[in-house]
């Protein structure tokens, strides 16, 4: 289904190092003091997978987690298992040095600086939402039930309340994930994605990312701020891990903002 606004579409850029990290190539220069990006497959010898729930060694995971800590130069980094809904945690504390993992969260918010805050995805989409006016950052992972129950709206309005901020200041990004063209769905996911158009009578394909940019723009998000990614997780390409594309595991939706020197 295509989207009923233009969406700008950009394609992040592979940061070189160790760590395979794919970063927004217009915000990298534009916020200096933003961590910000979605983690890759890396290596085929050695995927460079992070999902803490699968069969791998959890010493081996848990390796991969310290080397996102320090290519990003972050002190503490934050999950939650997610659960797909639109529960969101805001962080009023950086916590421990190390590595945090949390539990029945899809979305985080904070102003702490040295805080990097994950969104686990595999086709779903990593949502990023950063007021540089405020210092506030939003991460949040956003499938179609999570993006139903409004997930996204829930994390923009929160940065509103809690910090005054201005929609009109914001900026939003949606990651690397499933698209348009390999997205087929039934009709309960029309419905709970886009609830004013009519579901069609069979599976149909749905351009998830550009349902969540035209939400995010009614709410007053500038056009001009707002992005979607050009990679899908699914077709063409060997950059990300894919959920219906066979694989289990993991990348991450990550961001944070450097501690002041």
């Amino acid at each position: 289904m295509a989207a009923s606004v233009d969406v700008r579409v950009v394609a992040e850029e592979l940061v070189p190092g160790d760590v395979p990290l794919w970063v927004h190539p217009e915000w990298r220069p534009r916020f200096p003091w933003l961590v910000q990006g979605t983690t890759g497959r890396g290596s085929a010898e050695e995927p460079f997978d992070l999902g803490l729930s699968s069969a791998q060694p959890v010493g081996t995971v848990l390796g991969r987690w310290r080397k996102l800590l320090e290519a990003t130069g972050m002190e503490t980094v934050a999950h939650a298992r997610q659960v797909h809904a639109a529960d969101l945690w805001i962080h009023r504390e950086a916590g421990a040095p190390g590595i945090v993992v949390m539990d029945g969260f899809d979305g985080h918010v904070t102003d702490r600086r040295g805080l990097l805050v994950t969104a686990s995805v595999a086709d779903c989409v990593p949502v990023f939402v950063v007021d540089p006016a405020s210092f506030v950052v939003a991460m949040v992972h956003s499938g179609w039930r999570g993006t139903a129950a409004g997930i996204v709206e829930r994390a923009v309005n929160r940065v509103v309340e809690s910090w005054q901020s201005d929609p009109a200041r914001l900026y939003v990004h949606c990651g690397p994930a499933i698209c348009g063209e390999c997205y087929e769905v039934g009709a309960e996911v029309h419905a709970g994605v886009r609830p004013d158009a009519d579901p069609p009578a069979g599976p149909t394909c749905i351009n998830l990312r550009a349902a969540i940019a035209e939400r995010v723009m009614a709410m007053g998000v500038p056009a001009a701020h707002v992005t979607v990614s050009a990679h899908c997780t699914r077709c063409g390409e060997p950059n990300f891990f894919s959920h219906r594309g066979g694989s289990p595991a993991r990348q991450m939706g990550v961001l944070g903002m450097r501690a002041l020197d």
